[in-house]
């Protein structure tokens, strides 16, 4: 329906009244005669007094009040209708500016995600792993709580006579024999280039459950004194004949029968007490024992880097006895210290590097590459072993050239401990000489390599090189060869092997590895989460801008019909019509405004029903309608106190005779009326003009033919006349309880 806002009447002189009513009333016969399917279901009259006093109104009874009241109310309209505009634009300003505000956080948020979340998560982590006084990190390295088991496998010497006699020997391995190693670290000093030295006191507890035999089992082996006295003394020919006299007067013998307590924890040998007599030995200890030194003692002290200011240094080794390079070996990359103690690796591992794990009882670096990436714990780790030529010689490595001695490299997968070990004939090399020289398996009969058995391996979780299992395996040999001043046995070189050990860790405790689990695991998890929902709130935002400038481009959200104008220079160009007739007498006029809806309801065979020519109402411009009255009043001023009217040019001009204006039957609001004096009785509304033959009346088979209803006018502006008498019609339906 179209509103039609009213502006505001001129006045005309006192005889034309009653034409205005007239025609007023002949508009309001037709609308009463319409079909009774169309019925009116709300008038709704809404009337505005001012803040004026209550008991004195003001008059208006002029059109220049008129006109200054509507003008009055145009612009407090317009400055309202003004402010309303301007704050729903700050507010959507707000809004998209809220949105947008939103969009980039959570675009920063997806770009941080994938470009340095990674990197500050690892940060935080490797600062978490720097060893720091006081730390968690630092009471767990002091005292580690992780069980570490020394397992020891050593090997009887099953045909002793016919090793002596120049057979091959055979051996059998014996094992394992296992022991709780707990290793503190004491003396712990802090410098301030970022390293800490230190000095470990190892202590090893038998674990008889858990071992294939007892201490006390026998087994017989190589008297490893009385053989690296040989071989001290195999270029000097006096000492030589010495040795041989000293074995027979004392009865020396190539190999001894003893226990493993014994081969590993020391025993009195009268070799060495006899060799002290001669001169000082460098060996330092009473008893001679393959662990001898190593339980219950301090260790030659270690430097190493904690990590702070460079975590790529982290765990690495710097000194080691007080010496930052090794002087045993021949070249300068042989005597570098490098690497770690095998307790921890430096963060953010990769499968292209190259690790070194250093100790001092094998008096070198021991490298370590990328095998497999295996699942230990529920944690994915990469797995790093020796290199394959690790112990060889020549050109399979000719970087270990330098490990050689004086008389030259030994065999493939035989590492020469003489430097190291007091000038002894030991070498060290993997168990059952796996991945050696096939000739030492020749010889040595009962050994058999397994990968899985004997394999050094260190599973590292790569993030923060922290191992889950550790396997450091190596076994010990004696070396003999035929120049040594033995009475039997040299028709060949032999490299006989005693014992070997296993010492690691299986798996690291449950809460550590949830830890380990937690930072692993969280960090992906938090990383996909964030990204996904950060992306579907950024798009989900953009989405939104867009529609909302779309929106605002497009002029949606906001109907063209309902728009009020701002001022009332922007009012439509048409004629403007009264909606009732002015009671009889004269009234005291007050500013008001009537508001009336007519909501109509008919089917599509009620519409042929109404006329179509001529017009259901006949137009009458305003300048013609006569005035309105407000409430009646009893003390009106006289006539003469009346400001003179001022004439207001209407809109547009009045319809030439003969020429149909429609008005619409929708809604007719805003209307601003004063009073002015009027006949005492209503003029009587003319009879509906008569239907064209052009446009029968259609009749519904269904349904009769509606009883006339009688005329009445829709609506007025005061029920009372001038004397006070209700004016009411009672032909009018009554009012909706819900617009009372």
């Amino acid at each position: 329906m179209d509103n039609v806002p009213l502006s505001n009447p001129s006045e005309k002189s006192g005889n034309e009244a009653p034409a205005r009513g007239e025609n007023d009333l002949r508009q309001l016969s037709l609308l009463g005669d319409a079909p009774d399917r169309v019925k009116a279901r709300r008038v709704k009259v809404s009337r505005r007094t001012s803040s004026r006093q209550a008991s004195q109104r003001p008059r208006r009874t002029d059109a220049a009040k008129m006109g200054e009241v509507a003008e009055e109310s145009f612009d407090n309209y317009g400055n309202n209708r003004m402010k309303t505009v301007v704050d729903r634009v700050n507010r959507n300003a707000r809004c998209r500016c809220c949105l947008w505000m939103v969009a980039l956080w959570c675009a920063a948020t997806v770009i941080f995600m994938l470009a340095g979340y990674d990197r500050v998560v690892h940060s935080v982590a490797v600062d978490q792993m720097v060893l720091k006084q006081g730390s968690q990190k630092y009471e767990a390295w002091v005292d580690t709580p992780v069980p570490v088991y020394y397992k020891v496998f050593v090997f009887n010497l099953t045909n002793p006579e016919q090793f002596m006699a120049g057979g091959r020997p055979r051996v059998q391995e014996r094992g394992p024999y296992v022991y709780l190693l707990k290793e503190s670290k004491e003396e712990v000093k802090f410098h301030k280039n970022g390293s800490v030295t230190y000095r470990t006191r190892p202590l090893y507890f038998f674990q008889r459950d858990m071992s294939a035999g007892s201490e006390d089992d026998v087994i017989i082996s190589v008297n490893i004194p009385f053989v690296n006295a040989a071989d001290a003394v195999k270029d000097q020919g006096f000492l030589r004949m010495v040795i041989q006299i000293a074995k027979k007067i004392h009865g020396f013998e190539t190999l001894r029968k003893l226990t493993v307590g014994e081969l590993l924890w020391g025993y009195k040998s009268r070799v060495i007490d006899w060799a002290r007599t001669l001169q000082e030995l460098p060996y330092p200890h009473q008893l001679f024992g393959l662990l001898v030194g190593f339980n219950d003692s301090m260790q030659e002290p270690y430097t190493m880097h904690t990590g702070k200011g460079d975590a790529a240094k982290m765990n690495q080794i710097i000194a080691w006895n007080g010496r930052e390079r090794l002087d045993f070996w021949s070249g300068e990359r042989c005597n570098e210290i490098r690497g770690t103690d095998a307790n921890g690796f430096a963060p953010g591992v990769s499968k292209q590097d190259t690790l070194y794990i250093f100790n001092g009882q094998l008096c070198r670096a021991i490298p370590l590459v990328y095998n497999d990436t295996v699942i230990q714990s529920g944690i994915a780790a990469f797995r790093f072993v020796p290199p394959d030529d690790v112990f060889s010689y020549g050109k399979a490595n000719p970087h270990n050239n330098c490990y050689c001695s004086g008389g030259g490299c030994p065999p493939a997968g035989i590492l020469d401990m003489k430097p190291c070990y007091w000038g002894a004939s030991v070498g060290f090399s993997f168990p059952h000489f796996y991945k050696a020289d096939p000739k030492l398996r020749h010889i040595v009969r009962g050994l058999r390599p397994d990968e899985t058995k004997h394999r050094t391996e260190f599973d590292i979780y790569p993030d923060l090189g922290v191992p889950l299992r550790v396997k450091l395996r190596m076994q010990m040999n004696v070396m003999l060869d035929r120049s040594q001043a033995l009475e039997r046995a040299r028709h060949f070189d032999v490299v006989l092997p005693i014992f070997w050990f296993e010492v690691g860790v299986d798996s690291l405790p449950g809460e550590v590895v949830g830890l380990l689990k937690l930072a692993q695991n969280l960090p992906p998890v938090v990383k996909t989460t964030s990204v996904t929902l950060c992306t579907a709130l950024t798009l989900i935002f953009l989405m939104l801008l867009l529609a909302q400038t779309v929106a605002a481009w497009c002029g949606w959200g906001s109907s063209g019909t309902s728009k009020r104008p701002h001022t009332p220079e922007h009012l439509p160009a048409h004629h403007h019509y009264r909606t009732s007739t002015p009671p009889p007498g004269p009234q005291q006029r007050t500013p008001s405004t009537v508001s009336v809806e007519i909501h109509t309801t008919a089917s599509d065979d009620d519409l042929p029903d109404l006329p179509v020519d001529p017009p259901l109402m006949h137009t009458v411009p305003l300048d013609q309608c006569p005035p309105e009255y407000d409430e009646a009043t009893e003390d009106l001023p006289p006539p003469e106190d009346m400001d003179e009217p001022q004439k207001v040019t209407p809109s547009t001009p009045p319809p030439q005779p003969g020429e149909p204006v429609v008005a619409p039957l929708a809604r007719i609001d805003e209307t601003r009326i004063d009073g002015s004096s009027g006949p005492s009785n209503p003029p009587t509304p003319p009879q509906r003009p008569p239907r064209s033959p052009k446009s029968p009346r259609r009749q519904s088979p269904s349904r009769s033919t509606p009883s006339p209803r009688p005329t009445a006018p829709l609506a007025t502006s005061s029920p009372h006349g001038s004397n006070g008498v209700s004016a009411s019609r009672s032909d009018l339906p009554p009012p909706l309880e819900s617009d009372l």
